[in-house]
C-alpha cells in the first residue's frame, strides 16, 4: 500500500480540485456545506490550529521561493532513467524501517517479507537501483515508528503542521525522528559490503538533499494550487484519513 506519500498527495490534490467549486458559507468560525448542516472538516480537532495555520503558509513561501526552483532544476537536468534509479534506491533503503518497526511490534512474518524484499532489490537489483522485487510480485509491507506507537496504544496527539516536512501529528512527529535515525544506520548495505560505508550514510548532507529532492519531486501536491480559502481545512481532514488507513492496515 506504499509509495503512500505519493498516493496521499495525487488523490488530495485530485480531491482539493473537485472540492474547489463547492459553495460554503461561515458563520460562528464553523463552515457549512448547506445551513443548518454541519461540515465533518472543520470538525477535525486541530488545537494548535493558529499556529499550523502560520507553519502552512510558510511552507508555501519555502516551496515557491526555493524548493520548487531546486525540484524544477533537478528534474530538467537529470535524465528519466537516472531520476528513477534514485527514486528506487531510496525506496529500497526505506525498507529497513518497516523492518525494524515490524521487528519492534513483534510482526516476524511481516518484518522477513520486508527483509526479502531489500535483500532481492539489493544483491539483485544492483543496491536497489531496479525495483527487482516489486516485478517478481512480492508484496510492499509498511511501517514507520508512528504506527509502532499506535500498535501500543499511543494516542496521535494534536495535529501538527511542521516545517518543510508538512501535515503530521505530535506521535508520529517524533516517530519520524526515530525512523531517521533507523534510516541513517544503514547497517545492511554494510554488511552486505555493497557499498562503502560512506556512501550510505544518509546523514551525510549531499545524500541527505538528494533525498529530499526526491521525495519531494514524488509528491503530487502544491500549496494553495486549488485557490480554495478551505484548502487547509481539506488537507488536515484528508491527511487524518489517510493516517487512520494506516493505522488500519497495519493492525
Amino acid at each position: 500500500m506504499k509509495i503512500k506519500n505519493l498516493l496521499l498527495f495525487s488523490i488530495l490534490s485530485l480531491s482539493l480540485v473537485s472540492c474547489s467549486n463547492t459553495n460554503y458559507t461561515e458563520a460562528n468560525n464553523v463552515i457549512y456545506a448547506n445551513p443548518g448542516e454541519s461540515n465533518f472538516i472543520a470538525d477535525e480537532p486541530d488545537p494548535w490550529e493558529p499556529f499550523n495555520k502560520r507553519m502552512y503558509y510558510f511552507n508555501y513561501q519555502i516551496e515557491r521561493l526555493v524548493i520548487t526552483p531546486i525540484v524544477n532544476t533537478y528534474k530538467f537536468i537529470t535524465p528519466d532513467f537516472v531520476e528513477n534509479r534514485v527514486s528506487n534506491f531510496f525506496k529500497n533503503a526505506k525498507v529497513l524501517n518497516t523492518m525494524a518497526n515490524s521487528a519492534f511490534q513483534f510482526k516476524g512474518r511481516k518484518s522477513m517479507r520486508a527483509l526479502g524484499r531489500f535483500t532481492i532489490n539489493t544483491v539483485l537489483g544492483l543496491g536497489g537501483l531496479f525495483d527487482v522485487a516489486s516485478k517478481m510480485g512480492m508484496p510492499k509491507p509498511y511501517e514507520d515508528f508512528g504506527l509502532t506507537l499506535a500498535h501500543y496504544g499511543v494516542p496521535r496527539g494534536p495535529y501538527l503542521i511542521l516545517p518543510l516536512l508538512g501535515p503530521t501529528y505530535l506521535r508520529d512527529a517524533f516517530g519520524t525522528g526515530v525512523d531517521s535515525v533507523i534510516a541513517g544506520k544503514a547497517d545492511l548495505y554494510k554488511r552486505m559490503e555493497l557499498f562503502d560505508s560512506a556512501t550510505v550514510n544518509f546523514t551525510d548532507p549531499g545524500l541527505f538533499v538528494l533525498r529530499g529532492i526526491d521525495l519531494r519531486k514524488n509528491i503530487n501536491f502544491n500549496y494553495y494550487q486549488t485557490n480554495s480559502p478551505f484548502e487547509y481545512e481539506y488537507v488536515r481532514f484528508l491527511y487524518s484519513k489517510y493516517r487512520g488507513i494506516q493505522e488500519e492496515t497495519s493492525k
